[in-house]
């Protein structure tokens, strides 16, 4: 029996997001920011597809918010955009075929490989936003960029037609533990004074360096993050994804 068969579908996702990390090392839900993603996903049969993930995560935490008195008195904290391109496996729990079949929802899993772009920020007393990074705060020239491993489940329910509406929630494990620009030890403001000056920018004051990188005037040399190695993020959201039917194609079996 010939009937349209559904391969490639476009679709748009917004919600929240969440981070995990040095600042925020024990809650997965700590949803406090807002993420959106767009995707093309090519569906092989009912089953299975293969999703180009674009995502779009704002990221914030601070130790001030945390139960843990040893965190709040250090005071540590960012926020910022990641971008992120990844390229995901869906698996579908029931055969899914819109508009032809008749079970209309599915739950489903996924999981890929990705990259990210991420540049931690803080506002300094004067009100300015800075990046982290450039204020070496532990000594290390971290890259702002690095590979991800994202996984995840969600529901999807057909609307009618080619539209289909659900909801997703994902974990994105990353290769980096600077997406909070914590994770060794504190550092000496003299070394990151003589640093700057020999890359040719303007060292900012003893003062202001410490309101950023050693709020809590803690020793030089002792621990800043958690020990732990990579940092994470999350996002969960509403999706709503249009299938592009293919006329006269045999049905998938």
């Amino acid at each position: 029996m010939n009937v349209q068969a559904q391969e490639w579908e476009i679709g748009l996702q917004g919600g929240a997001s969440g981070y995990m990390g040095d600042i925020n090392p024990e809650n997965p839900l700590a949803f406090n920011d807002w993420s959106a993603a767009a995707f093309v996903k090519y569906n092989f049969n009912h089953t299975w597809g293969l999703r180009g993930n674009f995502a779009y995560a704002n990221l914030f935490a601070h130790d001030f918010y945390s139960s843990v008195q040893q965190r709040q008195n250090r005071y540590l904290g960012f926020f910022g955009a990641v971008k992120e391109a990844a390229l995901l496996v869906d698996f579908n729990f029931f055969k899914w075929l819109p508009q032809r079949g008749r079970i209309v929802y599915t739950p489903y899993i996924f999981a890929g490989i990705g990259g990210i772009l991420f540049d931690p920020k803080w506002r300094s007393v004067s009100g300015n936003d800075i990046k982290l990074r450039h204020y070496y705060t532990e000594g290390v020239i971290y890259q702002n960029k690095t590979i991800t491993i994202p996984f995840g489940a969600g529901f999807k329910y057909n609307l009618r037609g080619p539209w289909t509406i659900g909801a997703e929630l994902g974990y994105r494990m990353t290769l980096t533990d600077y997406l909070d620009d914590v994770s060794g030890d504190y550092f000496d403001y003299d070394v990151y004074y003589n640093y700057a000056l020999s890359n040719g920018f303007a060292p900012v004051s003893r003062s202001d360096w410490g309101n950023i990188a050693n709020p809590s005037n803690s020793p030089i040399g002792s621990q800043r993050g958690d020990g732990r190695p990579y940092d994470s993020f999350m996002t969960v959201g509403i999706t709503l994804s249009y299938t592009i039917f293919k006329g006269g194609c045999p049905e998938w079996r």
